[in-house]
């Protein structure tokens, strides 16, 4: 199970490159953010210590032109360095220039999401709804209540996975944390991502648009099984 423990206050283990690159992208800028800081933090203490002791701040600071320049140039090249691999994240994250081995398409409605599959022709289809509470302890098993479903989405572990998004009626947004994956499902359009999931485990998520009375009851709940179990999961429920 992967979800949330007490007290947790960083990021989820990364089962996926999107979360791991993420990860590692935080890092970087908490780490320039910290720099800049004390940079300025440096430059604001030196001038309240010349205003206190009586010296003169020097005008190599207020009307050079090199330190004008400098202080132009450096943030425009910070900046343009955050930029790029923010681009790259974003748009590893959308789509990928290969061929997707499953495609998942997930579409919100109030308040349930419904999954579909495709197999050649063949296509499966089926709702999933919050499970009450007095169902989830009958069941056991680590069931957890307001976060389970009646039907879990079933997704391949070392596959490439497209998944489309959208609406049957208000925007939703369907969010797995420890996927790094978060996209809006807006009515009467198709949204894509795509990820490669690393272990097999139950994944837990939720809807993180206000989308109605019952926003709250509409969790995710993704179990992810090795390849040719899915297979064999897929094929079994076409043949139903």
């Amino acid at each position: 199970m992967y979800v949330v423990w007490d007290k947790q206050y960083t990021f989820h283990d990364p089962v996926t490159d999107n979360l791991a690159y993420m990860i590692l992208y935080h890092g970087c800028v908490m780490t320039v953010c910290g720099g800049v800081l004390t940079i300025v933090m440096s430059g604001f203490l030196y001038v309240v210590y010349c205003g206190v002791s009586g010296e003169s701040f020097s005008s190599l600071y207020t009307s050079s032109d090199l330190a004008e320049t400098l202080w132009t140039f450096i943030p425009m090249v910070v900046l343009l360095a955050l930029c790029f691999p923010s681009l790259t994240l974003l748009y590893y994250g959308a789509l990928r220039c290969s061929e997707y081995e499953v495609n998942l398409k997930v579409t919100g409605h109030q308040w349930y999401w419904q999954y579909e599959y495709q197999q050649g022709s063949d296509e499966l289809v089926y709702e999933s709804y919050l499970l009450p509470a007095e169902e989830a302890n009958e069941r056991g098993g680590g069931m957890f209540q307001y976060m389970d479903v009646d039907k879990r989405c079933v997704l391949p572990s070392d596959k490439l996975i497209r998944v489309l998004f959208t609406s049957e009626d208000v925007i939703h947004s369907w969010f797995i944390p420890s996927f790094g994956l978060k996209n809006d499902c807006v009515p009467g359009r198709v949204g894509s991502a795509s990820l490669v999931i690393k272990e097999p485990g139950v994944y837990y998520g939720f809807c993180t648009e206000l989308c109605g009375v019952l926003h709250s009851e509409m969790p995710i709940a993704v179990e992810v099984v090795p390849s040719d179990v899915y297979d064999s999961w897929l094929s079994n429920e076409l043949n139903q």
